[in-house]
């Protein structure tokens, strides 16, 4: 770690938001300030840990922001970003390690396209966490990714840079949003004809952990409810990333499973079905073979089965969500009071 490092016009200010992330805040730190790309600044904003986050943030050349109590990610995000001097804001989680060279592909890639307002990447193949669940997960994400169009309708505010002109311009992201809200301000920059970019050679490693438990919960609660409404919402439908055809079409593959089960009588309904959700992740299935050998392929393949159903689950949940949200926006028009989202 450099025991110096101050820039006075720094061209890129990297914003790490914390809540009790001791466990891998060095780690990250660590990883940013051995960048082989110089001109760069560090905004940690520790959104009211209690743990050494704060402590551990001032032992790095980086300026500390402490919130008087926890305000969410998208707040905390823009606290950074209000203090920050680069003309690029490159967003970054605490639980993820950049390369040496990350900073400078960012910095090159919206040098060399100057009509993109902002770009992400992914994560690497590899990942930290050495249990299944965290391995699988971090697989997908990896290979959602590098598998999607480059022309992004959303943004990623974990691993993701954005100019600091347009980021004002849009108001940065709504604090209200709790859960996606780089999707959302993604979805705001879409309806403004501002571009995203989605850039592959960007790849860093995740840290997070993930138990069965924890990957339904975050699945569940902070991706298929609130993208659901989300894309209700902004009326955006794209066969991109998480909503690929493949992706759509296995869902109600995979709910029917189960069910074909109970006509034995008939096996080849769910030697079709079984044949048919196979088929429509193979490209994925095959990448978790390569990757980590028959076994790891066959787990795989129950969790990405499993993904399906709970995420279906989500799905529903999202939708009706939207509808009841729409039914109390027309009975307070009905009784004449506005709509707060379109005050």
């Amino acid at each position: 770690m450099p025991a110096d490092h101050w820039v006075t016009e720094p061209l890129i200010s990297v914003v790490v938001p914390v809540r009790d992330g001791a466990g891998y805040l060095e780690r990250c730190l660590a990883s940013l300030f051995a960048s082989e790309f110089p001109s760069f600044e560090v905004i940690v904003v520790d959104d009211g840990s209690k743990d050494q986050s704060a402590a551990i943030a001032r032992q790095f050349p980086c300026a500390v922001i402490e919130t008087m109590r926890p305000r969410g990610p998208a707040a905390a995000r823009n606290v950074g970003a209000g203090t920050a001097r680069g003309a690029i804001l490159f967003f970054l989680d605490a639980d993820i390690l950049i390369q040496p060279d990350s900073l400078g592909i960012v910095a090159a890639k919206v040098s060399a396209n100057p009509d993109v307002a902002a770009l992400f990447g992914s994560y690497r193949a590899e990942t930290l966490p050495p249990n299944f669940v965290s391995r699988y997960k971090n697989l997908l994400h990896h290979h959602t990714h590098q598998t999607s169009c480059e022309e992004a309708s959303t943004f990623c505010s974990g691993f993701g840079a954005i100019r600091k002109e347009a980021f004002e311009e849009l108001g940065g992201f709504n604090p209200d949003c709790r859960f996606l809200e780089d999707v959302e301000i993604g979805y705001r920059m879409q309806r403004r004809g501002m571009r995203v970019r989605l850039c592959k050679d960007l790849q860093l490693t995740h840290c997070k952990r993930y138990s069965l438990k924890t990957l339904v919960h975050s699945d569940v609660f902070g991706r298929a409810i609130p993208w659901t409404r989300l894309m209700l919402e902004n009326r955006i439908f794209r066969s991109d990333l998480n909503t690929q055809w493949h992706n759509i079409i296995s869902v109600p593959v995979a709910c029917l499973l189960p069910a074909a089960c109970a006509v034995p009588e008939q096996p080849y309904v769910f030697g079709g079905l079984l044949a048919a959700f196979l088929a429509l992740n193979a490209r994925f299935l095959r990448a978790a073979y390569k990757h980590d050998g028959f076994a790891f392929m066959l787990g795989a393949s129950a969790l990405c089965w499993f993904g399906y159903i709970y995420s279906a689950v989500g799905l529903a949940a999202g939708v009706g969500a939207h509808l009841l949200n729409l039914r109390k926006a027309r009975m307070g028009s009905e009784a004449g009071v506005p709509d707060p989202e379109r005050s």
